[in-house]
């Protein structure tokens, strides 16, 4: 099949889509995204079939440290789950419709939940990295919009509760009953990047109401509150912005460290969902 996986047709989706279904057992519950160096957080929690990207004919491919590149299928206390691990950025050079196919097809499979996550760099100098933030709201300053040029009926989606109170709730209690205290509530911006912020940026961010900022997540959620989805996001952070140097290798080694603690929270939420 000659599929055009920069501007994937409904018909590629839903092949896509019976393709994840048919490794589930039928209609995929809840979907996940897992940002940088996120991508085994939760190997532990379930027993997961792999289905790389490449066998999935609509989704972007752009190979980047940290993010593995295949679908992970699986059963999580009874909810048939699909975890995106890895994703494409704007940064690449993709568009805002192109980076949220994984909602686009999260969707087609069933999904009715999103969680959401990232690495980002914190703006609250109370955050120190390692800190797990519950997103409580966003500010996009990517520029872009997945809703821009798209075929809908009614394209104007209310973001008042983008991020579901009553998940946020349940991962509060879930954080808890793990002991762990190192689990914030904030607002998460995001920004085109590649490159970090610049001291004055970080000023201007913070001024605004950002807690974290990173490259990801907004569009997405956007996406999934169109189709009606219950969103939960949370952000790792892995670096202090304003700190000496930040490089990819720091914001993967913190990813690494605290990867498991996000795992236990994911699947916290997942069994009380």
């Amino acid at each position: 099949m000659n599929a055009d996986r920069f501007n994937p047709n409904d018909d590629t989706i839903a092949k896509d889509a019976s393709t994840i279904e048919a490794a589930a057992g039928g209609p995929i519950d809840i979907a996940i995204v897992l940002g940088s160096g996120l991508s085994n957080a939760l190997a532990a929690h379930a027993d997961f079939t792999s289905i790389t990207y490449d066998r999935l004919l609509g989704i972007p491919v752009a190979p980047l440290a940290g993010h593995a590149g295949a679908a992970l299928i699986g059963t999580m206390h009874g909810k048939r789950v699909v975890a995106f691990a890895g994703r494409v950025h704007m940064y690449q050079g993709f568009s805002a419709a192109q980076v949220t196919v994984n909602v686009r097809l999260a969707h087609a499979a069933g999904a009715k939940t999103l969680i959401v996550t990232n690495a980002a760099g914190a703006l609250n100098s109370a955050y120190r990295a390692g800190d797990l933030m519950l997103i409580d709201d966003h500010i996009n300053l990517m520029g872009a919009n997945p809703l821009t040029g798209a075929r809908l009926d009614n394209p104007f989606t209310d973001m008042m509760h983008a991020y579901d109170p009553g998940l946020r709730g349940i991962a509060k209690d879930v954080a808890g009953s793990l002991d762990d205290e190192r689990v914030r509530e904030g607002v998460y911006v995001g920004l085109l990047g590649p490159s970090y912020e610049t001291p004055a940026e970080a000023r201007y961010l913070r001024g605004i109401g950002a807690d974290a900022v990173g490259m990801s997540t907004v569009l997405e959620t956007i996406l999934a509150r169109t189709f009606g989805m219950k969103v939960f996001g949370v952000s790792l952070i892995t670096n202090v912005v304003g700190a000496p140097e930040t490089t990819h290798a720091e914001v993967m080694h913190e990813a690494n460290l605290a990867g498991p603690r996000l795992a236990a929270i994911i699947d916290g939420v997942i069994e009380k969902i």
